[in-house]
């Protein structure tokens, strides 16, 4: 039996035409992504995380460490989307006075919607700071590089997370007192 051989590029010549279509009808489209289950319940990014002045970050999780080393893991999570060393990095676990309500620990669904969850949020407020930081030192933000907590801009110029933050306290302090003497 002699089968005929055919390069692709002979095999696509041959059928005349390479025919792709697409629609934009909506009910086409894939369904927009949804925020994962425990950040889609609780969207306040400081329920999630805090930037201390010492450029420390405060990481609140609804999930319990229960021997699987899910606190440890969501720490991990946290420092390397923040780009913090992991030592700079406390963790709040299961709290309900200060903690987001993440339903039960169990299994993997926890590292999966906790772990989703604070990596978006931990990116949100890295994105926050590197945008304040491209404000004050007066540089696009994609200019800027993040290490331990140190935003860089090339020449040297550099501002902690901290120092951000500080600096956002006191405009919200001096915005506070200025709103009263405006009430009185």
């Amino acid at each position: 039996m002699n089968a005929s051989s055919f390069t692709r590029r002979e095999f696509t010549a041959g059928i005349g035409a390479l025919v792709v279509a697409f629609s934009l009808d909506p009910k086409f489209a894939q369904a927009q992504a949804q925020l994962p289950g425990s950040l889609r319940n609780n969207r306040k990014l400081d329920a999630w995380i805090r930037i201390g002045a010492n450029s420390s970050a405060t990481v609140f999780t609804g999930k319990v460490e229960l021997g699987q080393g899910i606190v440890t893991a969501l720490a991990q999570i946290a420092a390397e989307e923040l780009e913090l060393p992991l030592s700079r990095v406390r963790m709040i676990s299961g709290d309900t006075g200060q903690t987001p309500n993440e339903g039960q620990t169990a299994g993997s669904q926890s590292i999966e919607n906790s772990g989703t969850a604070l990596r978006m949020a931990a990116a949100e407020v890295r994105g926050m700071l590197i945008d304040l930081a491209a404000q004050r030192l007066a540089v696009a933000a994609d200019q800027l590089s993040v290490s331990d907590g140190i935003i860089a801009a090339l020449g040297g110029r550099k501002v902690g997370y901290g120092e951000l933050v500080a600096n956002l306290d006191l405009d919200r302090e001096a915005t506070a007192k200025a709103s009263i003497s405006r009430q009185k």
